[in-house]
């Protein structure tokens, strides 16, 4: 007999009056993922053979973000509604972890939401033994650091703590206790951040302290005087995220060399372009067209341009359809290659993979992306005129 679960993403919209989210609560990140991706693995730990999720809050979104359950290899079904009370009685209201789904008291006021959000980071933190982080690994004092962290040797780190990969912790910093710090985030030098959540690409400047916020690049939300402060002084805090994931000018220029160089030989070529819609590693889709035959640089002549454009870099894994799967590539790994920046040449291109349908291609992406090893990029590099003008069979 199959196993059913019905659940309810309450509609909290109206209190998201602080950070003004796009995105519904129940995609807002929880420790290393958002809040719904622990009740589906949840659901296939428990072996729920089916789920039914009713929404009144932007129910597109949860459906783009689950994608019919293919990541989680098991139907899930996305029922828009006019209000919460139009869902069935027997639906479960996810207000909370799943191991601790309950709410200590209504969300009210301005701060209440963003409340609510700390609490269950720190409900997070406090049961990351209990988690299955794939990534991250245990750090002597404590805390758990991910891959190509950097931590100076005078800074204070208090349990509990996450700090994602590629983060930078300086000089007399502190980091905890309840600190979530995302990917690529920098703290500076006599920097404190205590009970707080730092989200990715954010920079926390030279003695700054943190302690029961949110920060977002520039932005900073206080959840105990419920208010939004933009800081424009970027030596406080900043975005950083676009200066790191973007190519630079030298960068561009050999794009568009390239680009220029490569024209007459498409020209000439008889190419039939097919287009892919791909992820662009910053939440966002772009289209790009495919050559079938030809040189390796001749089929991907057209991402040239997105690198002088700035959607690409030379260098990267390759791009993957909104839709990519695999058999055999973890859901977590799945989910983070999705955030990384694709590339025209690849560490794959190297192994005779030229497609993210190759059943192995996402080996090499994942350790290419995940690892973040500069001598892979250094490799690539050196072997890109080769690999560009490489005839593919």
């Amino acid at each position: 007999m199959k196993r059913t679960w019905q659940l309810l993403l309450p509609d909290w919209s109206e209190y998201d009056t602080l950070w003004q989210s796009d995105r519904p609560f129940a995609l807002w990140p929880i420790g290393n993922q958002p809040l719904i991706s622990y009740w589906l693995d949840q659901a296939v730990s428990e072996e729920i053979d089916q789920i039914t999720i009713y929404t009144a809050d932007r129910p597109n979104e949860i459906r783009d973000y689950l994608q019919d359950g293919a990541f989680w290899s098991r139907p899930v079904s996305v029922v828009p509604i006019r209000n919460d009370e139009d869902a069935p009685f027997e639906a479960i209201p996810v207000v909370g972890l799943p191991n601790a789904n309950k709410l200590p008291k209504p969300i009210e006021g301005e701060a209440g939401l963003i409340q609510q959000w700390l609490r269950l980071n720190n409900k997070w933190l406090d049961d990351l033994d209990d988690h299955s982080l794939k990534i991250e690994v245990k750090h002597s004092s404590g805390g758990w650091i991910g891959p190509h962290v950097s931590i100076h040797p005078k800074a204070k780190l208090v349990p509990p703590f996450w700090i994602q990969g590629k983060c930078k912790i300086g000089s007399e910093a502190q980091v905890g206790p309840y600190a979530c710090i995302g990917q690529n985030a920098i703290i500076d030098e006599n920097a404190s951040v205590q009970h707080s959540i730092v989200l990715p690409g954010t920079m926390v400047g030279s003695n700054t302290s943190l302690n029961n916020v949110t920060v977002d690049g520039g932005l900073l939300l206080d959840a105990k005087r419920g208010c939004r402060v933009a800081i424009t002084d970027s030596f406080i805090l900043s975005d950083i995220s676009e200066q790191l994931t973007s190519p630079g000018f030298l960068e561009r220029i050999v794009a568009l060399f390239l680009f220029c160089l490569v024209t007459p030989m498409a020209a000439l070529s008889r190419v039939d372009w097919s287009e892919l819609e791909a992820h662009d590693g910053r939440g966002g889709a772009m289209r790009l067209k495919t050559g079938n035959r030809g040189r390796l640089i001749v089929r991907r002549w057209h991402w040239l341009k997105q690198v002088v454009i700035g959607r690409m870099r030379l260098v990267g894994i390759l791009p993957r359809s909104l839709d990519w799967s695999s058999e055999t590539a973890d859901s977590d790994v799945a989910r983070r290659l999705a955030t990384v920046p694709p590339g025209v040449i690849a560490l794959s291109d190297m192994h005779d993979c030229h497609s993210p349908l190759d059943p192995t291609e996402w080996i090499h992406a994942s350790y290419q992306a995940l690892c973040d090893d500069k001598s892979i990029s250094k490799l690539v590099r050196s072997s890109l005129l080769r690999l560009a003008f490489k005839p593919i069979r």
